[in-house]
């Protein structure tokens, strides 16, 4: 059965790229109405299910919750697809017992941006950047106690080694720098040949100089750092995360910072985004706390190719073809059942 060539945008959103592929392709466009503050706009339920109608996919933008009602609101609903890596605002379980399809665009220019911007906040802690412009700024100079650390021999700790987690592995073993993993989604021989280590996440936690955080938002990954395992970690040592906020437990981490649990940390993701002005990680001293406004992957080019990699995924499942950024395959049967694939 041929799908209809509908897909719901629910914006607002910059997709110009990916809206103009679809047209070209034939496709209708059902188009979310702009809000004035889209930040903190949400659809109700009932005016987000009449919005998709019989659309039989959804193109949310990163502020739209696809959960589980949704989903089972939707009957010729197929697939939900995002321009983006990051895919936990979609009920995948949900999605998967209902036959729907949801796909991610994992695009070289961004995880690769990701892996960049890792490394750059490794240096900014490291070589204590914040601190020492601070010190010039407010007319002081070089202090024995402002000087940064060597990073040649130093461990680094990398949670998650996917994708962006493999590519920070790559660099550090440039910067003679040691790797150590923890994934038990990946087999050791997979990252041996970068140079990672695998170990359990205690081993890691304590026996790292910096600890990254890679992962996808998942039951497991939620709150997975918290004050035990900020404890088990140096006090000489540093966390970044690049991922998702909830994967660290906010209120702990800042805890660990206040109580110098931990040297500092760098944070471009937070469990409410965009982070509120009452938000007590606000309040930590900022010269061991680097904040940044989940953008710091993002790159001229990572926006184009996500969308150009989304429009792909649903033109495939338009022309009743499976895209190679599924994410859940398990679905892929009653997928082919329910719409006579």
């Amino acid at each position: 059965m041929a799908a209809k060539r509908k897909i719901c945008f629910t914006g607002p959103m910059r997709v110009n790229v990916a809206e103009q592929i679809l047209r070209d392709a034939g496709c209708e466009l059902v188009l979310g109405k702009p809000q004035d503050d889209f930040r903190n706009f949400r659809y109700e339920r009932k005016d987000l299910v009449n919005l998709v109608g019989d659309c039989p996919i959804i193109y949310p933008s990163g502020r739209d919750v696809i959960n589980a009602e949704i989903l089972d609101s939707c009957p010729d609903l197929q697939a939900v697809v995002k321009s983006s890596i990051g895919i936990e605002t979609v009920d995948v379980d949900a999605a998967t017992d209902l036959g729907i399809l949801c796909c991610n665009s994992p695009t070289p220019e961004n995880y690769m941006g990701v892996a960049e911007a890792t490394m750059g906040l490794m240096v900014a802690l490291f070589k204590r950047l914040k601190l020492n412009e601070t010190v010039i700024r407010n007319g002081g100079w070089k202090e024995l106690h402002n000087r940064g650390t060597l990073m040649l021999g130093k461990t680094v700790g990398i949670i998650g080694v996917g994708r962006i987690g493999q590519n920070v592995a790559k660099r550090l073993g440039a910067w003679g720098m040691k790797v150590l993993g923890y994934d038990p989604y990946i087999k050791p021989e997979t990252v041996a040949p970068l140079g990672v280590k695998m170990a359990s996440l205690d081993e890691l936690l304590q026996q790292s100089d910096l600890v990254t955080l890679h992962v996808v938002l998942t039951r497991e990954t939620r709150g997975m750092i918290g004050m035990r395992e900020l404890k088990l970690m140096k006090p000489t040592a540093f966390i970044v995360n690049t991922s998702r906020g909830p994967a660290i437990k906010e209120a702990d981490l800042v805890q660990a910072l206040n109580e110098k649990i931990i040297a500092g940390a760098a944070l471009d993701v937070f469990d409410e985004e965009p982070l509120p002005m009452s938000n007590s990680i606000r309040q930590v001293d900022p010269l061991r706390l680097i904040l940044t406004p989940h953008n710091i992957g993002a790159n001229p080019g990572s926006s184009e190719a996500g969308q150009r990699m989304a429009a792909q995924s649903i033109l495939a499942i338009l022309n009743g073809k499976i895209p190679d950024t599924v994410v859940n395959p398990l679905a892929i049967p009653r997928w082919k059942e329910r719409f006579s694939i």
